[in-house]
């Protein structure tokens, strides 16, 4: 099955950062400016890169993963997207209160990687999937603790508890299908 909602997804992110360019200033997350009432920022922000390469990193995990979990997601793809942007932004905002500027996808975007993992976890029980869950927090531990991203260099440093929130998020969500699917096993079985 095509993947279309994240091949959607992924043509709005190249179109917006091929037409607006690298972190344009209307529409990154910027604290003051969304203190001042410029919300659209909370979701938007995600969506902007701060360069080329951020953009090309961004949009090629998001298809990657669109790719592996959408057919198995279906429904669930758009919401761990939506319960993701809420859980980063809450972070950035209540969490990280000194961190003024954001862009970028891959907060949320370990978000649905646990979200897809939990799910294929779920459906196949094979080892690999619970190394590579494993391997996400490992990396996401050590970039904080490295202060910086592992796998990329962009002209905006990393944010790695945004990328911490999202694994959350995930986590989060992922048990709450999980449950509402054991639930809805155990009264059909009844």
């Amino acid at each position: 099955m095509l993947p279309w909602r994240t091949l959607l997804l992924g043509m709005v992110a190249l179109a917006a950062f091929l037409c607006l360019g690298a972190a344009p200033e209307a529409w990154v997350f910027d604290r003051g400016a969304i203190a001042r009432g410029e919300i659209w920022r909370l979701i938007t922000g995600h969506w902007m890169h701060s360069d080329q390469a951020h953009a090309a990193w961004d949009i090629t995990a998001l298809l990657l993963l669109g790719a592996l979990f959408e057919s198995r997601l279906r429904w669930h793809l758009p919401l761990a997207l939506l319960v993701a942007t809420a859980g980063v932004d809450a972070w950035l905002w209540w969490g990280a209160p000194v961190l003024y500027y954001y862009c970028g996808l891959s907060g949320i975007l370990n978000s649905l990687l646990i979200v897809g993992l939990m799910q294929l976890w779920r459906d196949l029980r094979h080892p690999l999937v619970l190394f590579t869950g494993v391997a996400a927090a490992v990396k996401v531990i050590v970039e904080i603790n490295a202060g910086q991203a592992l796998l990329t260099q962009t002209a905006w440093p990393g944010v790695p508890t945004a990328h911490a929130a999202g694994f959350l998020c995930g986590l989060l969500l992922g048990g709450w299908i999980w449950r509402s699917a054991n639930s809805l096993n155990v009264q059909q079985e009844a």
